[in-house]
């Protein structure tokens, strides 16, 4: 079978990026029988994989991603002589009389419409149901995903399956003293602290994220490290002057996936409450690194976490105050649910991620 792979989203530096790289990663050199034509959108990308002789690389340019979606694409692909087309995106080619195949990362738009703009919920949820309904097959991040574009798209179940997501294969307890200690120096990082790995987004729900903090805070002087894209607008957004917390809670920005593993390292939990999450790397990220979590009851967080993470409303401070006072404070309950964290971690892997789209795929040979 030859796959055409659209991947206009592999310079994502977030979820959908990180998922399309490590797929990729996993997935060539273990399908050695199937030939792949990787469509790119961006020319920094060509030769990345060309050490595969079942591999072929094209560059697609077009003024937007509609035309590259709906016209490039169709066009290139029946040049190539492709049988399905995968994208690793939300959408799929309307007009082809190939096979194919999409990913989808979530329904936010139809359960938290807030979030989005007005103009952006309408489009999303008049056009997603027509992708649904055009792709032959549907991959999804989550049993919460699959469950909500069954119940609220419309999809039908035996057209999408969950195949879930990992942590990258660099997470994992750091051993390397020296390079946590230069981590450790570079952000200048407190001996102990909570750590939060949330870009700037109303559904990462930082308002009550920080209302938990100061709780815990007034009782035990626990410091908290946030990173993310843009993460530090939160720190005037919030005032965290006026409350005292200056000090107490430091804003990293984005930090590359090299320097990751060794702050989760350092850190002692995950603090992870979204108000919606269709999959949540971090968790894995965190677990993988033998870190346990705090998350929301809401969303595929608990999902992933399993036990190694004390499930939290996200709309109640008090109730995750609680939770970061006992994980901070009680050795026991601690040990606990970090050995539950390494054990769950090894649910998740990209090797795993990939074998079963692969399976997914050739299912529609």
């Amino acid at each position: 079978m030859r796959i055409g792979v659209m991947l206009r989203a592999l310079d994502e530096k977030q979820g959908i990026g990180i998922y399309s790289q490590n797929l990729l990663d996993h997935l060539l050199p273990m399908d050695r029988k199937n030939e792949y034509v990787l469509f790119y959108s961006n020319p920094k990308f060509l030769g990345r994989y060309q050490q595969y002789d079942h591999v072929s690389e094209k560059l697609v340019q077009a003024s937007n991603k509609a035309i590259w979606d709906q016209v490039k694409i169709p066009l290139e692909s029946s040049h190539a002589g492709i049988d399905l087309i995968f994208h690793t995106k939300f959408t799929v080619p309307f007009f082809t009389n190939r096979k194919t195949v999409m990913t989808v990362h979530g329904a936010t738009w139809f359960v938290h419409p807030e979030v989005y703009g007005k103009l952006d919920v309408r489009y999303i949820r008049a056009i997603m149901p027509l992708y649904c309904k055009k792709a032959t097959a549907i991959l999804s991040n989550s049993d919460r995903t699959t469950e909500d574009f069954i119940q609220i798209v419309g999809v039908n179940p035996n057209k999408i399956r969950t195949i879930h997501f990992a942590a990258d294969d660099r997470f994992k307890p750091y051993q390397d003293m020296a390079a946590l200690h230069q981590v450790s120096m570079k952000y200048r990082l407190p001996d102990r602290y909570i750590l939060s790995v949330i870009r700037y987004e109303p559904q990462k729900n930082f308002k009550n994220l920080i209302k938990a903090f100061h709780i815990a805070h007034a009782q035990v002087g626990c410091k908290l490290v946030v990173v993310g894209r843009e993460c530090e607008r939160y720190r005037a957004e919030y005032r965290l002057d006026e409350l005292g917390l200056a000090q107490d809670v430091q804003f990293l920005g984005w930090v590359e996936q090299p320097e990751l593993p060794a702050l989760y390292t350092r850190s002692q939990f995950l603090f992870f409450p979204s108000l919606y999450e269709t999959f949540g790397i971090p968790v894995c990220e965190s677990m993988a690194c033998g870190r346990p979590v705090v998350v929301s009851n809401t969303g595929a967080l608990s999902e992933i976490a399993g036990d190694a993470g004390i499930i939290v409303d996200p709309r109640n401070p008090e109730q995750m105050a609680a939770a970061l006072l006992a994980l901070w404070t009680d050795p026991a309950l601690y040990a606990a649910k970090a050995e539950a964290a390494q054990r769950r971690a090894k649910e998740f892997s990209w090797t795993k991620c990939a074998q079963e789209t692969l399976a997914a795929l050739e299912s529609l040979g």
